[in-house]
């Protein structure tokens, strides 16, 4: 299993600039990250896996943000989206539900910014562990990992 570890040597060796928090408490939810560190829900991002044609495409939005369905599926081109379960989500990016980050993940996989994340200029996400959090600049995220920034929450 992967950890905030990972994390920290991808960003490294990438030269960019993070910074790691752990917490006491597991994070596992958006809102719950932002409650321990003093945030609001839309400053805190999730990482939120999906199987598109079977294919993995990791949606990363605010915390108060839910995905809709219908935007990816046209931003997509596909009728075909399904949620992952938590074990495909370990299969895929190595990580574990609830502290799965947008990057440094086991395989290849699609990752899309919805527009509001890349609006804010410092976001919060998962670090790889329950009781780690990601603080990283939406612009060296959007960079390093090379996504497509789209509209994908409901109204």
């Amino acid at each position: 299993m992967k950890t905030s570890i990972d994390v920290h040597n991808f960003l490294q060796a990438k030269g960019i600039k993070h910074e790691i928090f752990l917490v006491d408490t597991p994070t596992l939810t958006a809102q719950r990250a932002a409650a321990l560190l003093g945030l609001k829900s839309c400053e805190v991002t999730k990482s939120v896996l999906f199987l598109v044609e079977k294919e993995p495409v990791l949606v990363v939005l605010p915390g108060d943000c839910r995905v809709s369905y219908k935007k990816m599926k046209k931003v997509l081109g596909t009728s075909k989206i399904k949620l992952a379960s938590p074990d495909e989500v370990v299969k895929y990016t190595g990580y574990t539900l609830g502290a799965t980050p947008p990057l440094a993940h086991q395989t290849p996989i699609k990752v899309l910014i919805d527009k509001r994340v890349a609006k804010r200029e410092i976001i919060y996400t998962g670090a790889g562990d329950v009781t780690a959090v990601l603080k990283i600049r939406s612009e060296d995220l959007i960079k390093v990992i090379g996504v497509d920034v789209i509209d994908v929450c409901k109204e």
